[in-house]
């Protein structure tokens, strides 16, 4: 990871506090990782309309529409397909980890609760895999 590049990271989470720890923790260990937040997928897709994004970190129990529809929408747009996606639940179902990485293509998974470090390596992890020319246009 270019430690110099400032990266945007968008944090999907309907709980507040869970957006805000995520954020600072990680901005803890790296202060040029930035983040915008939405509480719900209908949230998240407006504020992926009005800007690049280096990474979505999103809960897999999303009320009303979780997780696997905003990857899904994600996923089905040329200009978006190659975001990286980080899911983030309390569920360690290897069914459900092997579905949103085989099926869905999630980048990672973090399992709750976990440490700043966790979610920090699995951003840094998503952005040496994909190409510079992921994200939005």
């Amino acid at each position: 990871m270019d430690h110099k590049k400032i990266r945007r990271v968008l944090i999907v989470d309907a709980m507040a506090v869970h957006r805000v720890v995520m954020s600072s923790l990680v901005s803890g260990i790296n202060p040029r990782i930035t983040f915008e937040q939405a509480s719900s997928v209908a949230e998240a897709i407006a504020t992926l309309g009005r800007g690049h994004f280096d990474a979505v970190v999103a809960d897999w129990n999303l009320p009303v529409q979780g997780g696997d529809v905003l990857v899904k929408w994600i996923r089905a747009r040329a200009h978006f397909n190659r975001l990286p996606f980080i899911m983030v639940s309390s569920s360690a179902d290897n069914q459900d980890i092997i579905h949103a990485f085989m099926t869905l293509g999630v980048d990672a998974y973090v399992i709750k609760p976990f440490k700043a470090q966790d979610l920090y390596q699995k951003l840094v992890m998503t952005f040496d895999n994909r190409s510079p020319e992921g994200g939005t246009p």
